[in-house]
Order: structure tokens, then C-alpha cells, then sequence
């Protein structure tokens, strides 16, 4: 009696395998790199966004800065075609976009001695092509300098250093110059720069 019932087990198997093989039959056989060539490409796609979106950032963030300088002051004599300098004063020059300077100091040292130090704090600069500002040390302070030796002007140093933002603040960037005195040229000659 059980002889009927394990012929209909066996056939409902061997419908399951049949319907197996079929499958397993009709399974595509893809070499692995028609299935993976495109998820690497996707893979080299998506690094190669983000990496080209950081780049784009940083160029953004380079190019969107407030640039900042100082330099010698001096007025040219258009009757000798020459430049008449000025000591006491710095000039400064603001390209790219405005600046918000945190804190400008200007000091004047004698070897290790600190003969002169100004500070300026908390003020704001825009950029024009046809002008700059100026910050003097003080014409009188700068006359008491300049009536040392030439042994001892020789030995001067002015320390020219500024913190600055843009106007909406983030990075700050720094600028440092440090300078020499000639008296023969009447004349601060740079000895050491650095900016970011």
C-alpha cells in the first residue's frame, strides 16, 4: 500500500530536480570580469568625484583669499625720475578680496633692545589696484633712530607682522617680514619673508 506514495514522493523529486536543472541549465555562465568590470569602473567613477570635488575646494578657497602685504613706503620725484623713501612709514596692499586684519604690529629692535612697538588691531581693507594703505611708526620716534651711529642703524631690524581673515572670518592667514636697516640708502632692505 505504501508502494503508490513512494512513487508520487519520487516523481514530486524528480519534478524538483528537473525544475533545478532547468534553472541550473539556463543560469547565463559570465566570466567574472563581465560582472565586476563595471562595479570597478563605478568604484574608480566615485573616487574620482570626490577627489575632483576636494580639489575644486581647495582651488575655491585659494582663489576666494584675501591676499595681504607690506612693503618699503616711498614717493617717486618725477623731476630726477627717482624714489624718494619714506622709513617711518609701511605700505600695505590688499588684492583678491577684503581683508579683516586681526592685528598688525610693527617693532623696531636694536639686537635684542625693543626701541619701538605699534600695534593695530581689529580693522577692515578692500582691494584697489591704484592704492594702499600706510601705517607710520611715528615721525619723531623714528628721528631719535635715525640720530644713532650708523654702527648702531646698521643693527636695526623692523619686524612687520599681521594676522588677517576675510571679512566673514574663517582660515586666518599670517604675514611676517623682517628687514634691515641701510643707512647709506636711507632705507629698510628685506632679510626674511613669510606668508600663508
Amino acid at each position: 500500500m505504501s508502494l503508490p506514495n513512494d512513487h508520487h514522493d519520487s516523481v514530486i523529486i524528480f519534478q524538483i530536480m528537473d525544475t533545478t536543472k532547468v534553472i541550473i541549465e539556463n543560469l547565463q555562465h559570465n566570466p567574472w570580469f563581465k560582472e565586476y568590470i563595471p562595479i570597478i569602473i563605478a568604484i574608480i567613477a566615485l573616487v574620482t568625484s570626490i577627489t575632483s570635488l576636494c580639489w575644486t575646494r581647495i582651488q575655491y578657497e585659494r582663489s576666494s583669499r584675501p591676499f595681504v602685504w607690506a612693503s618699503n613706503y616711498g614717493v617717486v620725484d618725477h623731476s630726477k625720475n627717482t624714489m624718494i623713501p619714506i622709513p617711518w612709514r609701511v605700505a600695505f596692499r590688499v588684492k583678491n578680496f577684503p581683508a579683516k586684519i586681526i592685528k598688525l604690529s610693527v617693532i623696531v629692535k636694536n639686537e635684542s633692545n625693543e626701541l619701538i612697538n605699534c600695534q593695530q588691531q581689529n580693522f577692515t581693507r578692500f582691494p584697489d589696484e591704484t592704492s594702499e594703505w600706510t601705517f607710520d611708526i611715528g615721525k619723531d620716534d623714528f628721528d631719535k633712530l635715525m640720530n644713532l651711529s650708523n654702527e648702531e642703524k646698521v643693527k636695526l631690524v623692523r619686524i612687520v607682522s599681521f594676522n588677517y581673515s576675510s571679512i566673514d572670518g574663517g582660515k586666518i592667514y599670517r604675514f611676517l617680514l623682517k628687514q634691515n636697516f641701510n643707512p647709506i640708502e636711507n632705507q629698510w632692505k628685506d632679510i626674511y619673508e613669510e606668508a600663508n
